[in-house]
């Protein structure tokens, strides 16, 4: 009876240890389901907080740029990253105008300018300067990256000049892919150009900038500003880089009233601006992006929306990207 009743205390413990074992782990299992249904749920509120200024956003610059004639640094959308408290967090937001930097899809070709043997367009020309002016230690030539960019552009896979790389060039990698062919969508696409190395990209993303669905967008000279005005040098080989800063440096402080105020002043009194390069500057602007970062207890979310006043002075949202800067 004594061995018998050993026999059944051990069972007994064993039994106790096998459900102590299984409760522990349907606790550990309760516990990181909560706390992933709490990442959730704190996950959910931050989007909602940046949907919020993106909304904020839209009714400001209806407010503030909708309509207007004149689009500058003195106007209220143009305040340098705004904070607002809410319950356990807060939201930062910045708006940018996506016409004071250069528009990477402006380097598409025009349909009458795709044959072979044709020369570089104006936008092509002001971005290779750009980059010999600002990306002086790229490991390929300015002419190749200009080239390349325009080839993942056009519609083709026949090479514009040379330096170019088409579909073959990259179907030839050790991870083959196909070029886009279409117009960007982010800048981030720049890294996936031939040889372009991430010392490169880093050297050109402060220039650059993608307005989804645009290849004819304009360069706005009241929002650019005195550390950019190498974007204006570019159009204009005449004008050198300091000349730009001082043209820049001296514009009212609402902007110039008309583009023929720029053409007036000092710095290009001895310049001839061809009409070409005129076309592509203004005073307005149509393309906007919202950089917001939301804090909400351990959540961090960052949004960037991208938005434009159309023609009937409505401001939409026409493209997001969750996580990054655009």
């Amino acid at each position: 009876m004594r061995r018998q009743a050993g026999v059944a205390l051990v069972v007994v413990m064993m039994i106790v240890a096998l459900v102590v074992v299984i409760a522990v782990g349907m606790s550990g299992r309760l516990q990181l389901q909560l706390q992933r249904q709490l990442n959730l749920q704190q996950q959910q509120q931050a989007y909602w907080y940046g949907i919020a200024a993106e909304q904020a956003s839209i009714q400001l610059l209806k407010s503030t740029v909708a309509g207007k004639d004149n689009v500058n640094l003195s106007q209220d959308w143009a305040l340098l990253g705004a904070t607002f408290p809410v319950d356990n967090g807060s939201i930062t937001g910045k708006l940018i105008d996506l016409q004071s930097c250069f528009n990477l899809n402006n380097l598409q070709r025009p349909a009458e300018q795709r044959q072979i043997g044709t020369g570089q367009t104006t936008n092509q020309k002001a971005f290779q300067r750009l980059l010999e002016l600002k990306a002086t230690d790229l490991s390929m030539p300015a002419e190749y990256l200009t080239a390349r960019i325009s080839d993942w552009l056009d519609a083709d896979s026949l090479l514009q000049t040379a330096g170019g790389a088409e579909q073959d060039d990259y179907a030839g990698l050790q991870m083959p892919f196909y070029t886009a062919n279409s117009l960007m969508g982010s800048t981030s696409e720049l890294r996936v150009m031939l040889d372009l190395t991430p010392a490169d990209y880093e050297l050109v993303r402060p220039w650059v900038c993608v307005i989804p669905k645009n290849s004819t967008s304009k360069l706005n000279l009241n929002t650019i500003t005195v550390e950019n005005a190498a974007l204006l040098a570019a159009y204009i080989p005449e004008l050198d880089e300091g000349a730009a800063s001082d043209l820049i440096g001296s514009r009212p402080e609402e902007g110039f009233a008309t583009i023929d105020e720029v053409w007036a002043s000092p710095q290009l009194a001895n310049i001839s601006v061809t009409d070409e390069v005129k076309a592509m500057m203004t005073t307005n602007s149509n393309y906007f992006v919202l950089e917001t970062t939301v804090t909400y207890m351990d959540t961090i979310f960052n949004l960037a929306s991208v938005l434009v006043i159309d023609e009937q002075q409505k401001v939409k949202v026409i493209a997001r990207r969750f996580g990054g800067q655009w």
